[in-house]
């Protein structure tokens, strides 16, 4: 959903505060889905035997790298988005101005 911020800006101050609530609590929750995947993955990727509770080397090796490599990509993932996003909100406003023009 998009939306201009001038809407937000309009809203009653009690209206305002539970909306950044609300988004804040969306960024937890996205957060810690976000750390869940990454242990499960990682566990699954790289944890080989439970016969003892602390990690071998190897294992320590495994889940650093597949920690590095996750976190890479989601950022890289993020970038990809804010550049999809403002290209859509570029042509958007092409178009508002192209239709503005054509109704003088």
């Amino acid at each position: 959903m998009n939306f201009p911020l001038d809407s937000v800006q309009d809203l009653p101050d009690d209206a305002k505060m539970a909306l950044g609530a609300a988004l804040e609590q969306m960024q937890v929750r996205d957060s810690l889905k976000m750390y869940n995947r990454l242990v499960e993955r990682c566990f699954k990727e790289c944890v080989e035997d439970m016969r003892s509770k602390a990690l071998t080397g190897k294992e320590e090796q495994c889940v650093a790298k597949c920690c590095e490599k996750f976190m890479h990509v989601t950022a890289r993932v993020g970038m990809r988005f804010q550049e999809f996003f403002s290209q859509m909100e570029q042509q958007a406003a092409a178009a508002a101005a192209a239709a503005s023009s054509q109704g003088k």
